[in-house]
């Protein structure tokens, strides 16, 4: 029962989302085209000028980014040799490059011990974060760590204000758009 479920909610979760949605591509040559997009997990991006037009196929090789409702996805080179780069919604541009990939919650039915009587939980929506620091891309997850603030040590002020809880480590966005504004230099790892 608990798999027929999962399997209901995966298939509508993929409906959804494989919508085309009115947007912008941005192309490496500095060109952009108005149209309907839809995007495809390792084939690229379809884009459509029109909504009855055949698709046409992007990749990495031909686009930078894309905006859809506002929000910049990029495409950012991963570190090890994998197959290409991974699409992730840009947050915050500067020395630190922030980025993020929105995991949603849901509700779903499941079942304790030997229990025979579904019961609905709610998993919570939840964000991984990833800076992009002189090219190359760390991931954060949900908040700074200790680790993180030693990539961070040329900016006291902003360590200062995390140590005291003036910015907390779970507010990302808040410190690095912190260390954009008033430490901004290249760090050398």
């Amino acid at each position: 029962m608990k798999q027929i479920l999962f399997l209901l909610f995966f298939l509508c979760s993929i409906i959804g989302f494989s919508q085309y949605q009115k947007g912008t591509l941005l192309f490496k040559n500095n060109t952009t085209k108005e149209g309907f997009i839809k995007v495809r997990s390792h084939d690229g991006i379809k884009f459509k000028e029109n909504e009855d037009d055949k698709p046409i196929v992007y990749n990495h090789f031909q686009v930078n980014s894309f905006i859809i409702d506002g929000a910049t996805y990029s495409y950012v080179k991963r570190n090890e040799n994998d197959n290409g780069p991974q699409i992730l919604k840009e947050v915050l541009k500067g020395t630190i490059n922030l980025y993020v990939i929105d995991i949603q919650g849901g509700e779903y039915f499941t079942t304790f011990g030997d229990s025979e009587l579904p019961i609905m939980m709610t998993a919570p929506s939840s964000s991984n974060y990833y800076m992009v620091i002189n090219n190359k891309l760390i991931k954060i997850g949900r908040k700074l760590r200790n680790r993180h603030l030693k990539m961070l040590k040329d900016c006291p002020s902003l360590i200062a204000q995390i140590n005291q809880e003036e910015i907390l480590k779970r507010n990302v966005v808040t410190a690095i758009d912190f260390y954009n504004s008033n430490c901004g230099k290249i760090i050398e790892n």
